[in-house]
């Protein structure tokens, strides 16, 4: 047990729950920023089940001369952030974009110091984010793209995609509980926010329908985060198809039941037919009739 693990729990051990409570609403705002700042110390590399690790691999595998990432959804900037150390590191350039304002101030406040990564509270759209990148002066080859806004996220993609941007390793959320070859999306609507529920992002089956049509390949699939790189950039790598990223990277996983026990009520998914299965999701997102796509994919 680390030193930060520790210190958590003799703190909940020995504290009463309503010193916890009172001290929880009723923190000062310099104090909650800087017990965020003093988290930061102890940054865990296998942050986001080991995402951040796997990337910096990638990373060292392409060894550009230039680095610079793109964040999207980058929450307080910290936890279970896989782009962390490269904001504050002086090798890389960056932007980390959060739409909710609280999460955005802490992320501002601990990256104040960090000499070439800029941070921006902007709500991302698929009409919007080009000419975000442009305003943000991001070249349109540059090396790590990471998405996580549990909404629209695809579109989002396709949209950078389209518009010209080629980044060497998209990194993007997936609804993990969806299993290929089901085709999921959420549509954009400007209105919409997630609810906490099952219903965000896309599919593994959705995801690589859209990017690998712009000749990127499935590195790795981490539990509900799945890697892309561009092939013209990694030629000798040997990529997986859908399934095999799949069973690999999630439903084989010895712990997923458990790093994921709020998907049981939607476990029966796995031992369904495809066709079974959209009809199942078709009624347990009927009051998001309209807002999806859903198909199963042919090969």
């Amino acid at each position: 047990m680390n030193f930060q693990k520790k210190l958590k729990y003799w703190y909940l051990k020995y504290t009463p729950d309503s010193l916890i409570k009172f001290f929880r609403k009723n923190k000062p705002k310099s104090v909650d920023y800087l017990l965020h700042k003093i988290n930061s110390y102890f940054f865990d590399e296998n942050s986001g089940h080991g995402e951040y690790r796997k990337i910096l691999e990638v990373v060292k595998i392409l060894n550009p001369k230039q680095k610079i990432f793109v964040d999207i959804g980058a929450s307080d900037g910290l936890n279970s952030s896989c782009t962390y150390p490269f904001a504050k590191s002086k090798e890389w350039d960056g932007l980390s974009i959060e739409y909710d304002e609280k999460k955005f101030n802490k992320m501002k406040f601990l990256y104040k110091n960090f000499q070439n990564t800029k941070v921006l509270n902007s709500k991302i759209t698929p009409s919007n984010v080009s000419k975000i990148f442009t305003d943000n002066k991001i070249p349109k080859n540059f090396t790590f793209l990471n998405i996580d806004i549990d909404s629209y996220d695809l579109e989002v993609i396709n949209s950078i995609l389209e518009s010209g941007y080629s980044p060497d390793i998209i990194s993007m959320e997936i609804n993990e509980k969806i299993p290929p070859p089901i085709y999921f999306s959420v549509i954009f609507d400007e209105n919409h926010s997630w609810e906490g529920d099952h219903f965000y992002g896309c599919s593994i089956s959705a995801a690589n329908s859209i990017v690998s049509s712009y000749d990127y390949g499935i590195y790795e699939l981490i539990y509900n985060n799945i890697l892309f790189l561009n092939k013209t950039k990694f030629k000798d790598i040997n990529f997986y198809d859908e399934l095999s990223a799949y069973e690999k990277g999630y439903l084989d996983k010895p712990d997923r039941r458990r790093l994921f026990s709020y998907n049981e009520d939607v476990e029966c998914l796995q031992k369904m037919s495809s066709n079974e299965a959209v009809i199942f999701l078709n009624k347990y997102f009927k009051k998001y009739e309209g807002k999806y796509k859903i198909n199963v994919v042919k090969d």
